[in-house]
């Protein structure tokens, strides 16, 4: 028998289903929930207010689990045992565990990890693997050529110094007046006859750019007392060309030790300076090599911390600020789905180049994720406005000439910080990067 409007035991009902409905819309809702009080319903409700409270500690246990999940912490408590509904998520954070333990193994040289259980993912976490063995590999090849490259560079060093050399006697005049030349001064293009008549000074063939201090540095080094010392310098053969030198001279010195004359020889060392500078420009190429992304052509995330730190201490010694943007292409798996991974590249250098066309030649440029870029800027916060509404009218420029199938979409969190401020340059590209999270949030929900 339903009893009537007024009795006491329907009106405790009804209230009792108020509590329930509303801790299930602020489950619903994302609000905090409260406990239904069970005492203030009949016992017939109970039952369904002991379910209602269960399904809410379990929607918050996996709540407070999944939080910081997404951010990328594993070190959050695992909702209880009886939580079946969370099981699927503890299973993908047993596999998150064990994949960044994997991930530690490869950072440490260990490139035996494979990874078989998730998928289209496991598949790329695997070929990336590959990909850096192969690389290292790569390293050490080219490492070991440079080293055979600098073995090689010795030797040739060693017979140049072994090979012919040029022997002169000069004149203590300011003019390098030679008194004797051997007769393979011919192979600089010169006869000993257009010295030994005077015709042609010692001096009149180094290299005006190298003049002044050549002389100066001989004879500074005469009035010390030294008796022999070495220089590098240039000279002009007879043809009109430019050869490197290295010029070994004896002071000869009468017996009140006055420098009476000069002595010594000089060995060509062009190709010696040749190889040098070829090998530092190789060096230099391994080295961007290391900070570049192979994709893009922009710093990697190792260039951006690299060159990063260095614009944090300029713009502390200058007093001025620095703009971190962090940048997130909207969409680019929907790309890679749709219209193939090459297009999904594509998208991605396109930012890349939006991003050159916008910054200064001051700011840095990097990208440090699959999808993931970050902009330091020098300045202050108008600076970095300005850059983001330029970023933003040239993708807009690119959407609208149509050239590619896809179209490009950012979220962007940018920070500005005041060189005042005692942080690191992770802890500010980790808040652009939370911002950008919040914004990329309010696309899904807007």
């Amino acid at each position: 028998m339903t009893p009537p409007p007024d009795s006491p035991d329907l009106q405790a009902l009804l209230v009792c289903l108020e509590a329930v409905a509303a801790t299930i819309d602020d489950l619903i809702e994302g609000r905090a929930a409260h406990p239904v009080p069970a005492d203030a319903c009949p016992p017939s409700a109970r039952p369904l207010v002991h379910s209602v409270d269960r399904l809410m500690t379990y929607l918050v246990e996996i709540a407070d689990f999944v939080r910081p999940l997404a951010r990328g912490d594993l070190g959050a408590a695992l909702p209880s045992p009886d939580n079946l509904m969370a099981t699927p998520l503890v299973e993908m954070h047993r596999r998150l565990s064990r994949l960044t333990a994997q991930t530690q193994a490869i950072a440490h040289g260990d490139y035996s990890q494979r990874s078989d259980f998730m998928g289209e993912f496991s598949e790329a976490f695997n070929s990336m693997v590959e990909l850096l063995e192969a690389r290292e590999l790569n390293l050490k090849a080219e490492i070991e050529r440079r080293h055979q490259a600098e073995a090689d560079l010795h030797r040739e060093r060693d017979l140049l110094v072994a090979g012919p050399v040029v022997t002169f006697r000069w004149d203590v005049d300011d003019a390098g007046t030679v008194q004797y030349v051997s007769p393979n001064i011919a192979e600089y293009g010169y006869t000993t006859e257009e010295f030994m008549s005077g015709r042609r000074t010692y001096d009149s063939i180094i290299d005006p750019a190298d003049y002044e201090w050549v002389v100066t540095d001989g004879n500074d080094k005469a009035r010390t007392g030294l008796d022999a010392w070495n220089q590098e310098y240039r000279v002009v053969d007879g043809a009109g060309d430019t050869r490197w030198i290295r010029d070994y001279t004896h002071a000869v010195r009468g017996p009140d030790g006055e420098v009476t004359a000069y002595e010594g020889y000089i060995i060509d060392i062009t190709m010696q300076k040749q190889s040098e500078a070829a090998l530092r420009r190789r060096e230099a190429e391994l080295r961007m090599l290391s900070l570049a992304d192979d994709l893009t052509g922009l710093y990697n995330r190792r260039g951006l911390f690299a060159l990063g730190e260095h614009a944090m201490r300029s713009a502390h010694r200058r007093g001025l600020g620095l703009g971190v943007i962090y940048l997130d292409v909207d969409g680019l798996k929907r790309i890679n789905d749709r219209f193939g991974h090459h297009q999904g590249d594509q998208a991605l250098r396109a930012v890349a180049d939006i991003l050159r066309e916008c910054i200064r030649e001051s700011d840095v440029l990097a990208r440090t994720g699959g999808d993931e870029f970050v902009v330091l800027a020098e300045d202050g916060p108008a600076d970095t406005v300005d850059l983001t509404r330029r970023l933003e009218r040239r993708i807009t420029t690119f959407n609208a000439r149509g050239e590619e199938p896809f179209r490009l979409s950012v979220s962007i969190g940018t920070v500005q910080w005041d060189a005042r401020e005692r942080v690191t340059l992770q802890e500010l590209i980790e808040r652009a990067d939370q911002r950008m999270y919040d914004v990329k949030r309010s696309k899904r929900t807007a």
